[in-house]
């Protein structure tokens, strides 16, 4: 009998705003509409930004003078490396207990990996594991993580996009794919929101009718090759299909 992976990916919500609201109560803690980065005559780049100013179209690594255009009441706060380096590591701390395989993927993300942990959480539902774990950092650390899981990276990486309890989606911070619906999950993507289908890739796709999972899917991999290149082809194919 072939067991399932049980990957589960965890997120830090809006990690870098979140540390500077912690840090700063009385400033930073206060401004609905925050821009992590620099100050508002800096020349640098959005670190990263609140769910109220991203209603604006602010993004990350999108200049200042930019961002501040969008949302010019936005109150800009530099980036709190010292801090953030800090609290990743405490919730990299809590996640440990949880998991035996852990990694990192940045600053504010971590892959553990669940497998062979089955009767150790009592054969419980992966996404009743997942809140637990959402609880344990929120409860030690004071910050907020979405957790994504399923049968392999990706389809976690996908899944905590969903997970994320952004104002007005009703999501509740774990979104969990269960084994055997990747393929009617990744159908539900358009092709920019898949990890490493770049911009440039995506106006190739875009010239043959292909914007979402489904485009890609109603084409067999020969054709495939066909407009792409095998190697091209088969890398499409084998993302599309989880």
């Amino acid at each position: 009998m072939i067991v399932a992976r049980r990957i589960l990916l965890a997120d830090a919500d809006a990690f870098y705003v979140a540390v500077a609201r912690m840090i700063d109560p009385e400033g930073a803690g206060q401004a609905p509409l925050l821009i992590v980065g620099g100050s508002r005559e800096s020349r640098g780049v959005v670190c990263s930004a609140s769910w109220e100013t991203r209603k604006f179209g602010v993004r990350s690594a999108m200049p200042i003078a930019q961002a501040l255009r969008l949302c010019p009441n936005a109150t800009c706060v530099p980036v709190p490396r010292k801090a953030c380096s800090a609290k990743s590591a405490e919730i990299r701390s809590v996640l440990d207990r949880f998991a035996p395989s852990i990694e990192g993927a940045s600053i504010d993300e971590w892959y553990l990996d669940l497998g062979g942990t089955e009767a150790v959480y009592h054969h419980e539902h992966l996404a009743r594991t997942a809140h637990g774990i959402r609880d344990a950092v929120r409860a030690e650390t004071g910050l907020s993580i979405s957790i994504g899981g399923g049968t392999n990276k990706l389809i976690a990486k996908l899944a905590v996009e969903r997970a994320k309890p952004k104002p007005g989606t009703g999501a509740d911070g774990v979104h969990v794919v269960e084994a055997g619906t990747e393929s009617e999950f990744l159908q539900t993507f358009a092709l920019a929101e898949i990890p490493l289908i770049g911009p440039r890739f995506q106006e190739r796709l875009a010239t043959f009718g292909m914007v979402s999972v489904p485009d890609v899917l109603r084409h067999d991999v020969a054709t495939l090759r066909q407009w792409f290149g095998r190697r091209e082809a088969d890398w499409l194919w084998d993302r599309v299909h989880g």
